[in-house]
C-alpha cells in the first residue's frame, strides 16, 4: 500500500531545508562541488533561491485552493521560470537573502501547521506540497534522511513500474532508448542488483565503521545484473524486485543511527534510492 501524504512529512521536510545551507558549508570543498555539478546548480544561494520561489508560487496556489477561490491553471515553462527565480535574487547579499529564505519557509511551515485532515486531502493542496517540500528535497537534498529514503521506496518505486506501463507504445520505446535498455526488465534488473549492494554495504559496515564497498566498472556491472536477472521469468523478475524493496524498506527502519547516518550508507542510500530514480524517471 502507497502511502498517504501527511503533515508530518511535509513538516520534516521543511524542517530539512532548514538545515540545508548549513550542512552544504559543512562539506569538504570537493564534496560541495560535486554536489553542485550533479545538481546543474552554480551554488547554494541558486538552488535556496529556485527553492523558496516555487514555494511562493505554491503557498499562494494552496491558498486560493482553501479559499475556494478560482485560480485559472498555469501551464509552466519550468526553465524559464527557474531561471527567473535565480536572477531575481543574483545580486541580493547573502545574510539578506537568508532572511527571505528563512522568512519564506516559516511560511511554509505555518500554512502546513494549519491544515486539517480533510483539507490535506485536497489533491491541489498535497499536490503542490508534494511538489515544492517533499519531491524538492529528493531532487536537491543533500543527506538522505530515513524518511525520505522510506517515502521513495514505498511510494516513488512502488508507483514506477505502472508509471512505465501507462506510456504508449512509442514512448515506452523512446525512454527505453534514452535509458539505453533494450526492454524495461533490464532496466529494472540492475536497480534490483544495485538494491542488493546497498544490503551488502550496510552490513558491511555495521560490521567494521570503516567499511568502503569496493568500486566497480559501472557498464560492465550493470550487463552482468542484466545477465543474471535475464534468467529469470517475468513473475520472478517482479518477485524479486518487491522481495528486495521490501528487506530495503525493513532495514532502514530498522537500522541504528550509528550505523545509519555513517557516511558509507549515506552516499549508497542518497546514490541507490534517491539519485538512482532521477536517473531513470518515467
Amino acid at each position: 500500500m502507497i502511502p498517504e501524504f501527511t503533515q508530518a512529512i511535509f513538516l520534516k521536510s521543511l524542517e530539512e531545508w532548514g538545515a540545508c545551507a548549513a550542512r552544504f558549508r559543512a562539506l569538504p570543498p570537493d564534496r560541495q562541488a560535486a554536489y553542485l555539478q550533479t545538481q546543474g546548480f552554480a551554488s547554494m544561494h541558486d538552488i535556496l533561491a529556485h527553492v523558496g520561489v516555487w514555494w511562493e508560487e505554491g503557498r499562494g496556489i494552496i491558498e486560493d485552493a482553501l479559499n475556494k477561490v478560482e485560480r485559472p491553471r498555469r501551464k509552466y515553462d519550468f526553465d524559464t521560470f527557474n531561471a527567473a527565480s535565480m536572477q531575481r535574487f543574483k545580486d541580493t547579499p547573502e545574510d539578506e537573502f537568508m532572511l527571505w529564505y528563512e522568512a519564506e519557509r516559516r511560511k511554509m511551515i505555518a500554512l502546513v501547521s494549519s491544515l486539517s485532515a480533510e483539507q490535506l486531502k485536497i489533491r491541489r493542496v498535497y499536490g503542490w506540497l508534494d511538489a515544492v517540500t517533499l519531491y524538492h528535497l529528493k531532487e536537491h537534498g543533500i543527506d538522505a534522511p530515513r524518511f525520505v529514503v522510506l517515502d521513495m521506496l514505498q511510494r516513488e518505486w512502488v508507483q514506477y513500474p505502472e508509471r512505465f506501463r501507462s506510456l504508449s507504445g512509442e514512448e515506452q520505446a523512446a525512454f527505453l532508448e534514452k535509458q539505453g535498455y533494450a526492454r524495461f526488465r533490464d532496466l529494472i534488473a540492475h536497480v534490483i542488483g544495485w538494491w542488493e549492494d546497498i544490503l551488502q554495504v550496510v552490513d558491511g559496515v555495521a560490521k567494521d565503521p570503516s567499511y568502503h564497498a569496493p568500486s566497480r566498472d559501472t557498464d560492465a556491472y550493470n550487463a552482468s545484473l542484466v545477465e543474471l536477472y535475464g534468467q529469470l521469468d517475468e513473475p520472478e523478475l517482479w518477485k524479486k524486485y518487491e522481495t528486495t524493496r521490501l528487506a530495503l524498506v525493513e532495514l532502514v527502519i530498522n537500522l541504528p543511527d550509528d550505523v545509519y547516518n555513517q557516511l558509507e550508507v549515506q552516499d549508497w542510500m542518497k546514490s541507490d534510492v534517491i539519485e538512482h530514480y532521477f536517473d531513470h524517471a518515467v
